[in-house]
């Protein structure tokens, strides 16, 4: 899975830009990282600082204004922003700028799949969570675990849900299982490819939950179980721009996405319906990571611990309109924030580890299924 906007899709031309992930959440997009990056030392005058690069545009704006004010007023360490670009041309500069010892930034946020190829390329610091004791505040699942140790610690999610045109589908199911029913021939747009949702939606509706991607067996049992939707799937979409497009000219009738553009879609006119299935929506996340080269360890530990305080993730959802990845418990927000942000039902988590394992195996599989 990828972070919001990661670079796959480009901006449609005739399009509303805010209708992209990173335009309806983030804003605009970010320039290049290292052109934009302050030198090695990074920092604003005398004191502690800490270069932060977040995903850019309303997101960015938003941290700066209310979450890294509040920081630097608690530690003394002040933040210096900077807007994260999209895409992968992000991680590969990353790589060669750490390796060169000189790091654009000392913490960022990774999505899920830039964990891993991070970690392959050993540009993350591993951290030892005794340093991070607020990290108890996340369940385990956001917490990403290598071979080495800890090198992310979760730091904002977004909703994958089954949407459907109501005009078409009437009525409008609350289960994943409906993807399968006969009677939806070529209906469906699902997500694709190794890095598809349908992996951990799939496990989770059918197998009792993710755990059965973590061997090569259970993820051949998952992927004969979505070879199942093949009569029903008439769009495997890897880029959100042509999801959205198939929903707008009812090209299909309905199938995964995103909740929050689905959701502004539906406000702008756009026949669509955003469902979160009683088993559970998809939620895949982003982490705070440092890279190795980074000098900046203590202040990279304040602040990822601080982020990962009650106080801090309940500013995040208010401020930000991102879902907030700790212990529901431990949230407290208004009614109309919590609809917002936050799922009716227990999400399905992203399984990370499993990805970390078999990542290469789960494309070939799925591609493997998908061209048969």
């Amino acid at each position: 899975m990828q972070g919001p906007d990661d670079g796959r899709d480009k901006p449609l031309p005739a399009r509303d830009p805010r209708w992209s992930r990173r335009g309806l959440i983030l804003g605009a997009g970010a320039s290049g990282l290292l052109a934009a990056c302050s030198p090695a030392g990074g920092g604003a005058g005398g004191g502690r600082t800490l270069r932060v690069s977040a995903y850019g545009g309303n997101f960015e704006r938003a941290m700066s204004a209310h979450i890294y004010p509040l920081f630097e007023q608690k530690t003394g360490i002040k933040v210096v922003s900077q807007a994260q670009p999209a895409g992968v041309q992000f991680l590969l500069q990353l790589i060669e700028a750490n390796k060169a010892g000189m790091p654009p930034m000392d913490v960022c946020i990774a999505a899920s799949e830039d964990v891993l190829r991070g970690r392959q390329a050993n540009v993350w610091k591993i951290r030892d969570l005794k340093t991070v004791p607020n990290a108890g505040n996340l369940p385990d699942q956001y917490i990403a675990r290598g071979p080495n140790g800890v090198d992310g610690i979760g730091a904002v999610g977004w909703f994958l849900v089954m949407v459907m045109n109501p005009k078409l589908v009437h009525p409008v199911p609350d289960s994943w299982t409906a993807l399968w029913q006969p009677g939806f021939k070529d209906a469906w747009g699902l997500s694709g490819g190794g890095g598809s949702g349908m992996f951990e939606i799939t496990a989770g509706t059918y197998f009792g939950g993710t755990q059965i991607l973590e061997t090569e067996d259970g993820i051949r049992k998952v992927v004969a179980k979505m070879a199942e939707l093949k009569p029903n799937t008439k769009l495997w979409w890897d880029s959100e721009g042509t999801m959205q497009t198939a929903l707008e000219n009812g090209e299909v009738k309905g199938g995964t996405y995103f909740r929050d553009v689905a959701k502004t879609m539906a406000d702008s006119g756009v026949s669509v319906q955003a469902v979160f299935p009683k088993e559970g929506a998809l939620i895949d996340y982003g982490c705070w990571c440092q890279p190795s080269a980074s000098k900046k360890t203590a202040e990279a530990e304040a602040f990822i611990d601080f982020m990962c305080t009650a106080e801090a993730q309940n500013l995040l959802a208010s401020k930000v309109n991102v879902p907030p990845l700790i212990r529901k418990e431990l949230l407290t927000l208004s009614p109309e924030t919590a609809a917002l942000v936050t799922s009716p039902n227990e999400p399905i988590a992203t399984n990370l580890a499993a990805r970390s394992k078999h990542l290469d195996f789960m494309v070939q599989q799925f591609n493997q299924m998908a061209a048969s």
